[in-house]
């Protein structure tokens, strides 16, 4: 019987398992996962977790009697440490090995580190599984947490500061850049959710450098800037970023480039490897060039795609990469993807506050972003079309 090994059990892992149990697959599912809990959500972890009166429970993606009923065997608290692909072999941590017949790869992204002078100071927080959003969350309500420090604009750092402007925290947001959420969505949504932010007491700080921190018993008590300035933190989340976790496939000899290179199904360069989700980067129907894409839809998505290569079922249709947000009091969406677009349509209420911004590469729609307009997304999603046909690959 053959045997597929999942290494991951985020949503992409725990969707590829199901997906090829939906597909009709009868052999052995294996589920490999570094963590105790069951696979969980994660957009949760920097908004409604941070906020409740109560310790919070994370939400499974899965019940554990699916992962019983469907013969997928999950296996929590193991981490993965070598392929071997000529044996077709993992081997654990503990040095017990397993074989496959098929390896998905669904090892993530981690948040990237800050390299600066004071970094191991206390009170300076990452940002990416259970266990640094119950340490956020425990420092955020503590009574000495007045003054937060979000260092990155992107959107895990908003949605923080968010959370933290609700505690009644003095809430800075420091970015490189010359405006919040530069690397997914347009100016003219980044600059309609910057003003609701600083209008709700988000103060932001562009284009500034950071230096290092200053400290005050081993804790960290301000951030640095490189014009001199310093700005008081009782807590700083750094939110710059995430870098693909290919330790493993590159050990193993897999082709990586700023993620493990996939093809259109999502194989690896060993046809027997498919790599998904935040750690794989590959062609994209929406946009140009090869792409990674960090969102829960491309994890599904990607899935999906590996799933029905393995039991030799055609290809899904693709759909638009999208993604969400929840900052504030705004549900922030973004359908597509804004690159390659040389025309702006955009529409902004006031009372309530809504936005919707057409990005548009002569007359085909490219990307659209709404705010407060949920029900608009399906309809959006069916106006975007790839930039080439699906036989063209």
């Amino acid at each position: 019987m053959d045997t597929t090994v999942i290494i991951g059990n985020g949503v992409a892992g725990t969707n590829a398992a199901a997906t090829l149990r939906k597909n009709g697959y009868e052999g052995a599912i294996m589920l490999i996962g570094e963590e105790v809990a069951l696979p969980y959500q994660r957009p949760p972890l920097s908004k409604t977790w941070l906020l409740g009166p109560d310790r919070p429970h994370p939400t499974p993606i899965r019940p554990l009697s699916f992962f019983e009923d469907n013969r997928i065997e999950l296996m929590r608290a193991r981490k993965v440490v070598s392929i071997d692909r000529n044996e077709q072999r993992i081997r654990f941590s503990d040095g017990k090995t397993t074989k496959f017949d098929t390896l998905i790869l669904a090892t993530g992204a981690s948040p990237r580190r800050l390299d600066l002078q004071g970094v191991d100071l206390k009170g300076i927080h990452y940002l990416r599984d259970l266990g640094d959003s119950a340490g956020l969350r425990q420092a955020l309500t503590g009574p000495d947490c007045r003054d937060v420090v979000i260092i990155g604009a992107g959107v895990i750092g908003l949605e923080v500061a968010s959370a933290a402007v609700d505690l009644g925290k003095t809430v800075t947001v420091i970015e490189a850049a010359a405006r919040a959420m530069a690397r997914v969505a347009s100016p003219a949504t980044t600059n309609f959710v910057t003003q609701k932010l600083t209008d709700t007491g988000v103060q932001f700080l562009f284009n500034k450098k950071i230096e290092g921190f200053g400290a005050a018993n081993h804790r960290v008590s301000s951030v640095n800037l490189g014009d001199g300035a310093e700005v008081k933190a009782d807590l700083v989340l750094a939110g710059i970023g995430a870098t693909p976790n290919v330790e493993l496939a590159e050990a193993a000899g897999l082709e990586c480039d700023n993620g493990i290179c996939v093809d259109q199904d999502m194989r690896t360069s060993d046809p027997k490897i498919f790599a998904i989700g935040d750690c794989a980067r590959g062609d994209n129907k929406f946009a140009p060039g090869k792409l990674r894409i960090e969102t829960v839809h491309n994890a599904t998505t990607q899935a999906q795609i590996a799933a029905a290569a393995i039991c030799n079922k055609e290809r899904p249709a693709p759909v638009p990469p999208r993604f969400w947000s929840d900052l504030k009091d705004m549900k922030v969406q973004a359908v597509g993807i804004a690159v390659g677009y040389d025309l702006v349509q955009s529409d902004a209420s006031q009372h309530p506050p809504s936005l919707e911004v057409h990005l548009k590469s002569g007359d085909r729609l490219v990307a659209a972003e709404i705010v407060n307009l949920p029900n608009r997304q399906g309809a959006l999603m069916k106006a975007i079309s790839p930039i080439v046909s699906t036989d063209a690959q």
